[in-house]
């Protein structure tokens, strides 16, 4: 092949690894969609104690790790995580959890889950492999029935 040629070649190369790195999610880490909700109704709730909170995926995952820590805690080096779980291989396969409830395949990374704070903001960060998510949420507390 002469010069000419070779140039071609790389310059077309060039051309096709720019457009995948620009205009596709080739190189780029998933995003995971977590959706917090609360629910509803505790028959019989202790004093500060908060609704049950689901968090739900956009997606089947096999978690990696998981933690819940206050937003105040976010940006320290150290933060004091409210519940963290970990696993090497990755959970089994899940769509959505409750909080403090044992997810299958995955153990504590440090200490069990503690009672959440009615009216905290509270951050939940997720990796499923390359995948990660964040979400914020703020607990509300459960009322007794009237």
């Amino acid at each position: 092949m002469t010069k000419k040629n070779w140039l071609m070649v790389g310059f077309v190369a060039a051309l096709g690894a720019f457009y995948l790195l620009r205009f596709t999610d080739f190189g780029r880490p998933q995003l995971i969609q977590i959706n917090v909700v609360e629910r509803p109704f505790v028959p019989n709730p202790a004093p500060g104690e908060v609704l049950p909170l689901v968090f739900g995926l956009d997606r089947d995952c096999r978690l990696t790790a998981l933690r819940v820590l206050p937003v105040s805690e976010a940006s320290n080096a150290k933060p004091k995580v409210v519940w963290e779980l970990a696993s090497k291989a990755g959970s089994e396969p899940v769509r959505g959890f409750t909080y403090a409830d044992e997810i299958p395949g995955m153990k504590n990374a440090g200490a069990k889950a503690l009672p959440l704070i009615a009216g905290a903001a509270y951050r939940v960060e997720l990796e499923a492999g390359r995948a990660k998510g964040t979400a914020e949420f703020t607990p509300h507390p459960a009322l007794p029935a009237e």
